[in-house]
């Protein structure tokens, strides 16, 4: 658990650079106050050395409302919040090109949520926050290329939310967290390509969640640890192709977590360890 805090650290750390740069062009959009049935659409084409940047924020209990965000360049950057009560609004980020980020937060009781992000090229990061009782969002992040990094997290009570993770190419990183008291959440990350890394933590009294990690290439990694009185959670890896390690960790007093680890091709290794108080686990393992 203290790998997955440390890189999930570094990634807080390389986006707060990021934001910490200059701006060339920026644009801005609020819907607050009960305001509903509103459609944004934001445009930003790259030219020269520009940093373009998209803020949208959706709050107040203002509902239903549709936002897109299409940047097409290097260095761009998009930050949507849905928050205090905003539900059933939907957002699609679209970036085209190289070092991209893209940040959403849902929060503060904001139910029914979609939001789409799909990166296109090299070096791009997504971040998606789900917080504060907020639940039944689904979130869909799509990466291809090389060098590509999403973070999810699910926190403070937010149930039934929703999230698939698919990056294709080379050197790719998922994670995916689902903390303090979170339950029945749905994740699913899908890594097609060589040297990729995915990141699962369900910890703190988060229950019946269900993950899904599905790698195919040569030399990938996947780490998945279940803590501190977790039950009940359903985690899948199925890995092909060659040189692969699979890692799961179930401690402190989480019980009764069914985990299946499938492993296709050779020079496969796979780790579990159950321990502090942890009972009625269920573990199945299959080399090929």
């Amino acid at each position: 658990m203290k790998k997955i805090v440390l890189l999930f650290a570094a990634v807080l750390f390389v986006v707060g650079t990021t934001m910490a740069q200059s701006k060339d062009n920026e644009s801005n959009v609020t819907i607050s106050n009960g305001s509903d049935d509103n459609e944004v659409k934001v445009s930003q084409t790259l030219y020269g050395n520009e940093l373009n940047t998209s803020d949208v924020s959706i709050s107040d209990n203002s509902d239903d409302n549709e936002v897109t965000v299409e940047q097409e360049g290097e260095d761009q950057e998009s930050y949507v919040d849905i928050y205090d009560n905003a539900s059933g609004n939907e957002v699609n980020v679209d970036q085209d090109d190289e070092e991209q980020y893209s940040l959403v937060v849902i929060g503060e009781s904001s139910y029914g949520n979609e939001v789409d992000v799909d990166q296109e090229g090299e070096g791009n990061g997504s971040y998606v926050g789900i917080g504060v009782e907020s639940s039944g969002n689904e979130v869909d992040v799509d990466q291809d290329g090389e060098g590509n990094g999403s973070a999810v997290e699910i926190v403070y009570g937010s149930n039934g939310n929703d999230v698939t993770i698919d990056q294709d190419g080379e050197d790719n990183i998922s994670e995916a967290y689902i903390l303090y008291g979170s339950n029945g959440n749905d994740i699913n990350v899908d890594q097609d390509g060589e040297d990729n890394t995915s990141f699962i933590g369900i910890v703190d009294d988060s229950n019946g969640n269900d993950v899904d990690v599905d790698q195919d290439g040569e030399d990938l990694s996947s780490f998945v640890g279940i803590a501190e009185e977790s039950d009940g959670n359903d985690v899948e890896i199925d890995q092909y192709g060659r040189n692969h390690e699979s890692t799961v960790e179930i401690f402190d007093a989480s019980s009764y977590n069914d985990v299946m680890v499938d492993q296709d091709g050779n020079y496969s290794t796979s780790d579990i360890e159950i321990s502090n108080s942890s009972d009625g686990n269920y573990i199945e393992v299959g080399q090929k």
